[in-house]
């Protein structure tokens, strides 16, 4: 079995539609020309990334006690500089509801490496002059692809012990892996060049012939989430850090530490709020 773009797209425009209300969303927000209205409707047409929104503007996550019960009241409350990453986080929950059972993944542990992730990737952004919105939106979606690829196999991921690259077992069996299918819809949905690229190239980032910061930065972001103990199965090889990597990005074995502390109290902190 061998997918393309198309039939990737056909079975991406299936899952929860909230992933493609946040590509738009974030373009949206990017233009400064957008006025306010034009986000707050945009967001009303998807009323479940709408619910959560609202449920995460009313966390500890932003400190305050009144509690808003409309999407307008919602975004003053976080602001616009938030609600990028508020949907993003809204919009990943609705994609991590169900378990990956042929790659062994519940939804739990899906949901808390998006989160870990994600997070690690903002802090290590600026150390290589990214943008940490859009670190933090390639480590909350980076495996989006395997959720399409659940629906797709036919039998179970052997586990680590056995096959201990998770994507090269996606590879033998659909011909391609969870992070270009991710790559795929991305670019689809018009999610920024960066973003889709650091996905497509993060679990090799020096395989490339070009140079990929963003990639690099994520696979660190990914080994901070392995070593919290929230990496996923079969993914521990790709982590592993060098000194290439860090050449790559810039960043510090010291770096990465404190980026893991940080990462743990805001992993905390948002599981704490939400679940």
């Amino acid at each position: 079995m061998t997918l393309d773009r198309a039939t990737i797209v056909t079975l991406g425009s299936k899952l929860a539609p909230s992933a493609a209300t946040y590509g738009r969303l974030r373009a949206r927000l990017e233009d400064p020309a957008t006025e306010l209205g034009e986000i707050i409707g945009l967001i009303r047409l998807d009323p479940a990334l709408t619910f959560r929104i609202i449920r995460l503007s009313n966390s500890v996550l932003f400190g305050l006690r009144t509690h808003h019960d409309s999407l307008d009241g919602a975004v003053a409350r976080v602001g616009l500089r938030e609600l990028s990453r508020v949907a993003g986080i809204a919009a990943t929950q609705q994609l991590c509801q169900r378990d990956l059972h042929h790659f062994g993944i519940p939804a739990t542990e899906l949901w808390e490496n998006a989160v870990a992730t994600a997070a690690a990737a903002e802090l290590l952004a600026p150390v290589a002059g990214m943008d940490p919105g859009m670190a933090y939106t390639s480590g909350l979606l980076r495996n989006l692809g395997r959720v399409i690829l659940e629906d797709l196999a036919t039998e179970l991921y052997p586990g680590a012990a056995i096959v201990p690259m998770l994507s090269e077992w996606e590879r033998s069996r659909f011909g391609t892996t969870a992070a270009e299918v991710t790559a795929t819809l991305l670019d689809h949905w018009r999610f920024p060049g960066d973003v889709v690229e650091a996905v497509r190239g993060h679990l090799d980032p020096l395989a490339s012939t070009t140079s990929n910061v963003g990639a690099g930065i994520l696979n660190l972001a990914g080994g901070v989430a392995f070593g919290l103990g929230l990496g996923l199965p079969g993914e521990a090889p790709h982590w592993i850090q060098t000194s290439a990597k860090f050449t790559l990005t810039g960043a510090t074995e010291a770096m990465v530490e404190d980026c893991a502390a940080k990462t743990r109290e805001y992993y905390c902190t948002l599981c704490g709020s939400i679940g």
